[in-house]
């Protein structure tokens, strides 16, 4: 789809709730930039820039990273691509960072993934990783040939700590906690839409409709 001006989406969900997936479709299909707030911050850790050293020093010390500190480094590379259509994943996690993000750009919309924390839970724990690769195996939907073991190499599989049960748990919890109210500021500033399912691939034939209304009104 061809947009005539600028679009701002912001994607929310729990994780696991499939928001990688979908947003990948979306950047797609729409042709808007995926912004990433996790490989904002990596990419900064790596290149050790004053933000970077900042909020490494606040995740060893297992610490939240700061609103405005988080804002800013954001903001810093929104701005380098003002031109350009995006969606940001991630960001905002707070009303303080939904509100710094406002007071620079109008989001058009904010597309949140619905989906039971039950749904989540099973999906999480069912995953291994190979760690050298970063390939991903579903012991539900897409298992390694050989339980335990990856297709490409044979070597060991491992369960992330990320996705133990009790951390799947206790990542969910927090994720309520602090993210519920930013789903209220956007819902009401009336650019909130959620979309439902336990299933990715049922989620967003819905996903698409309405951005291809929503765009084609905004356009």
């Amino acid at each position: 789809m061809l947009l005539q001006r600028v679009i701002r989406a912001v994607i929310m969900g729990p994780p696991g709730s499939g928001k990688g997936t979908v947003s990948g479709r979306i950047t797609k299909t729409f042709g808007l930039k995926h912004i990433s707030s996790g490989d904002i911050l990596r990419a900064n850790i790596n290149a050790q820039t004053e933000l970077g050293l900042l909020m490494k020093s606040c995740i060893d010390q297992g610490q939240l990273v700061p609103d405005d500190v988080m804002s800013r480094l954001i903001l810093n590379d929104l701005r380098a691509i003002d031109n350009n259509s995006w969606l940001l994943d991630g960001f905002p996690r707070t009303v303080s960072q939904a509100e710094a993000l406002d007071d620079v750009y109008t989001v058009d919309t904010v597309i949140n993934l619905n989906v039971p924390f039950q749904t989540i839970k099973q999906r999480l724990t069912s995953r291994w990783t190979h760690l050298p690769s970063g390939r991903v195996y579903n012991i539900d939907f897409n298992p390694p040939k050989v339980p335990g073991f990856d297709d490409e190499t044979g070597e060991p599989l491992v369960q992330r700590d990320d996705d133990r049960p009790e951390t799947v748990t206790r990542r969910l919890k927090a994720y309520e906690t602090q993210t519920e109210p930013v789903l209220e500021y956007y819902r009401s500033k009336g650019v909130l839409e959620t979309f439902s399912g336990t299933e990715t691939n049922k989620i967003w034939p819905h996903v698409e409709v309405f951005l291809k209304r929503k765009l084609s009104s905004i356009n």
